[in-house]
């Protein structure tokens, strides 16, 4: 309709019958999303798909979820001679068909069309920071109530296994990730170490209990449960809202292939959450961007504490999509089972019969703030008798703001599909559009294969990582250990080392605290005296050998070259008993250094000499300020004992 207009009937006069005034609305007027309203046999899904019908020729795609299986007609043109005899000019059809595509996707089964889901794509990174934590807590508990009713999760771990997955994906997403790429990573992850992970997870569930946790989640990727997560058909608004050949899609989600109630929240409400990360990418928009439609909502927002997982994000998407183009609609026969914080953002209501008190006063207050007060009350004392078909349509946009209408004929059928129905007329559809669909399948096959590559690399990086950072912190683990072990073993030492110093410290010079191999036994500090004497006996010897010792140890080192003029065999004899060693020294003559040999006197040398020699094993511990001292005192006082004296009388070659 070149006019944007949408045809929704005819107008009721006063006394109820049809006139042949159309009642037209702009495809603005649900952007403040819309309820409908009647019981069982009111026709408040002929209404709803009378939307659809005029929301997808003005270009609109839609998403629909279709618990009972009425809104998967909607791929089944009309008869044109029942059309025309209704009042509807039978060329609407051909408009629909040009211009409309239904797909019926059957998740968890192949009857229609491929759809599957990854409930582990995280809230983007644009979204304000209540709405994420909505989000997360969202996934979180709708996976746990997936676990507690498919994968025989006990009630009595929903809490703990509840706070364990949430700070594990909130933790994922503080990393600046979007999405775990399957179920079983996410398993991998809770059994994971605090340092891989990146948060301890330990007060919130034992580790034995994150094990059967990750058994209870790899279990839904077995089985028939495997098939609400397979790769193939994974959600893409991208696709569901293209145009196909130039038609506007209509994608009806067809929820009678999921086995239980829970599976169907579970699965909704993890379509919303994406859908909602995506109406963020997209950014704000005047016009109307897709039409969300819940057929029978009350189960998905119900009124109370009840919170199946789709209720927080539809009253997150009733505040915020208008801005970003999404138009919601919903249909129930009972408001007052609807949470009355979604109708707060609701400014279009279309009631039809009801008979019930309580959603009669529930209706009552809805309208109120679009019709007016005294409008009201005037529709909720007609509601009870109206016929099906018509309906008191409000909206505060409207002028005039209350108008009763009688809905026009559908130009679809308006039957109940069963899965078998879903898969007969699909395969027909599909024959029909064979050629566009796969040219679709290709093109999407290729996007996939090529995401699928992607995610198989990311993967096995992050298992790669993950068993890196296993073997690091294994390795770190054992180092730690073997650092504990070693600061016992190295206390131990010390404190071994600390009483032999002190047994060593304070020996008196006689006392046998030396070990020493072969068969000299235990020697004292006065056995070692006795070595060094020995060596000072030899240099003694020579005619100088005194003189030149006591000013090789007062100076510390000697010229080698002028050593070796002055003290020739006194200087060969020092290095042949270790009281000396030849070394290069670095000297300084005029502004240039060069290296020249000296004979240096170093106790230390001297001392490691004497105690190879005598056999002593390498002590712990030496008092070696103790030795010097008396090797110096030795060296200073030393004289030659005239050569008969010693002969007789058996003396040894020097006295001190």
């Amino acid at each position: 309709m070149g006019d944007n207009k949408l045809w929704l009937g005819f107008k009721l006069d006063e006394e109820g019958k049809r006139t042949e005034e159309k009642f037209e609305i702009t495809i603005d007027l649900l952007r403040r999303h819309g309820g409908i309203f009647g019981s069982t046999g009111s026709g408040k899904t002929v209404l709803s798909k009378c939307i659809l019908e005029e929301a997808a020729m003005e270009g609109i795609p839609i998403i629909a979820f279709d618990p009972q299986g009425d809104i998967a007609s909607l791929m089944l043109p009309g008869d044109p001679k029942e059309l025309a005899s209704k009042g509807v000019p039978p060329e609407r059809l051909k408009e629909y068909m040009d211009k409309v595509i239904v797909r019926v996707y059957t998740p968890a089964s192949s009857k229609g069309l491929a759809i599957s889901i990854n409930p582990l794509k995280l809230p983007d990174r644009n979204a304000d920071q209540d709405d994420i934590i909505r989000l997360l807590d969202n996934s979180a508990r709708t996976l746990v109530k997936v676990l507690m009713k498919v994968a025989g999760l006990s009630r009595s771990w929903e809490g703990k296994a509840f706070a364990a997955i949430y700070e594990l994906l909130r933790t994922i997403w503080e990393g600046e990730k979007t999405e775990v790429d399957e179920l079983s990573e996410l398993a991998d992850l809770l059994v994971a170490d605090a340092e891989t992970v990146g948060v301890d997870l330990e007060p919130f569930m034992k580790f034995s209990e994150r094990q059967t946790l990750a058994t209870r989640i790899r279990s839904l990727t077995v089985g028939s449960s495997q098939l609400l997560f397979k790769e193939e058909g994974n959600i893409d608004f991208d696709f569901l809202t293209k145009p196909v050949n130039g038609k506007t899609p209509i994608n009806v989600i067809f929820l009678k292939t999921l086995r239980s109630e829970e599976e169907k929240h579970f699965f909704i409400a993890i379509v919303l959450n994406q859908l909602y990360s995506w109406m963020l990418r997209q950014g704000y928009t005047e016009k109307p961007r897709m039409m969300i439609f819940q057929d029978e909502a009350a189960p998905f927002i119900p009124a109370g504490m009840r919170a199946p997982g789709p209720k927080e994000t539809y009253l997150l998407l009733f505040r915020q999509a208008r801005k970003y183009g999404i138009e919601c609609l919903i249909a129930t026969q009972s408001p007052k089972d609807i949470d009355y914080k979604a109708f707060e953002q609701f400014n279009t209501i279309a009631s039809g019969r009801i008979s019930s008190e309580q959603s009669l006063k529930v209706l009552e207050r809805i309208l109120e703030p679009i019709a007016g007060e005294k409008e009201s009350e005037e529709i909720i004392t007609q509601l009870p008798g109206q016929q099906t078909g018509s309906f008191i349509f409000s909206s505060a946009d409207l002028k005039p703001k209350v108008s009763s209408i009688d809905v026009r004929w559908l130009l679809t059928k308006h039957i109940t599909l069963t899965e078998k129905d879903v898969q007969m007329h699909m395969k027909k559809l599909r024959a029909e559009q064979e050629k566009t669909l796969k040219q679709l399948e290709k093109a999407r096959f290729a996007k996939e294969k090529a995401e699928d590559a992607a995610r198989e690399k990311r993967k096995l990086e992050r298992q790669k990582q993950i068993k890196d950072a296993k073997t690091a912190a294994e390795r770190k683990r054992l180092e730690e250990e073997k650092k504990r072990a070693d600061a016992v073993t190295r206390a131990e030492r010390e404190k071994l080392l600390l009483a032999k110093k002190a047994k060593f410290k304070n020996a008196k010079v006689t006392d046998k605290v030396f070990e020493s191999r072969g068969q000299a036994g235990l020697l004292s500090y006065d056995d070692i005296v006795n070595g060094f004497v020995a060596r000072i006996e030899a240099i003694a010897r020579r005619t100088f050998g005194l003189q030149f010792l006591r000013e090789l140890v007062k100076r510390g080192d000697l010229h080698y070259e002028k050593s070796m003029s002055y003290y020739l065999t006194e200087t060969r004899e020092a290095i042949k008993q270790g009281l000396a060693k030849k070394g290069k020294k670095e000297i300084t003559k005029r502004g240039k250094t060069k290296k020249v040999y000296y004979l240096f006197y170093e106790f230390e040398y001297m001392l490691q000499l004497v105690i190879e020699s005598m056999g002593i094993s390498e002590p712990d511990y030496i008092d070696e300020a103790r030795l010097k001292k008396q090797f110096e005192i030795m060296v200073k006082k030393a004289s030659k004992n005239g050569l008969l004296e010693r002969i007789v009388l058996g003396s040894p070659l020097l006295e001190f």
